[in-house]
């Protein structure tokens, strides 16, 4: 073992000093205006993984996660690796400050971000909440500043977002229908410490803030996404309100899809 990890570490060390060579020596040393329009401009950029894991191993679920942060949805997911250490990291900050309740996800589509959720939330005892049609986008909610978007994410179902939670699938609650028809009295009793809302449009997302907010613990996250990305301005004109109202603020993360976090500070 001591052997491979040696051989990991240079193979590291090699591979760092390659890539970042590659890409200082483009075009040549002298051409600094062409080397920062390539940093600036290229679509895919090279990013560390956090010192807390390379360096002290302290994520050993960070490969299991990978694996299904990415099932069914490599293209997108495996170039947002920000997206996931942002949610293992607030997740785990989260229980380490012992936050109290349960967790949930509004708009799961194929269950990759439930299964970040899922797996923290079967290691501490709690449940998870996913609301979802798992048919795609509700038509009553493509009007206003949506009205141009099509009923997209219907490619899922139940038993494929089962199969990308895995063996942790025994803390999740599968909600089907149309957010928030289907809130229960039991979802309205609850407490929440980590609420994912990733439904893009104007209609859910603010129906979601409205509903999980004022049931959140103090101290609890919010994973806003698509806040920033421009693709989605329902999402960003739900939040903003929500924000406005409630007194709350944002704190934006520089992942391919724009997410912004919000903790409840009251």
């Amino acid at each position: 073992m001591r052997q491979v990890k040696n051989l990991y570490a240079k193979a590291k060390a090699m591979l760092k000093k390659g890539l970042l060579q590659a890409v200082m020596g483009f075009a040549g040393a002298e051409c600094l205006k062409v080397r920062q329009l390539y940093l600036s401009t290229n679509q895919v950029y090279l990013a560390y993984h956090p010192d807390s894991h390379c360096d002290f191993a302290s994520h050993p679920e960070f490969g299991e996660l990978l694996g299904r942060f990415t099932a069914h949805n490599l293209s997108n997911n495996g170039g947002d690796i920000p997206r996931l250490w942002s949610l293992i990291l607030n997740i785990k900050q989260v229980l380490g400050e012992g936050i109290e309740g349960d967790f949930a996800e509004l708009g799961v589509w194929r269950g990759n971000t439930a299964a970040v959720l899922a797996y923290y939330a079967q290691a501490s005892g709690r449940r998870v909440f996913l609301f979802d049609t798992y048919e795609g986008f509700n038509e009553e909610d493509l009007v206003g500043v949506d009205a141009n978007k099509k009923p997209w994410f219907g490619d899922t179902s139940v038993a494929m977002v089962k199969d990308v939670i895995g063996g942790n699938d025994g803390c999740c609650h599968h909600v089907k229908g149309c957010f928030p028809g289907t809130i229960t009295e039991e979802h309205q009793r609850s407490t929440y410490a980590a609420v994912s809302l990733d439904c893009d449009l104007y209609e859910p997302l603010k129906a979601g803030l409205e509903f999980f907010y004022p049931r959140m613990s103090k101290g609890g996250v919010l994973f806003l996404h698509d806040y920033s990305s421009l693709y989605w301005d329902g999402a960003k004109k739900a939040i903003d309100e929500f924000c406005r109202k409630a007194g709350e603020f944002v704190i934006l993360l520089p992942d391919k899809s724009g997410s912004a976090f919000l903790r409840k500070t009251k």
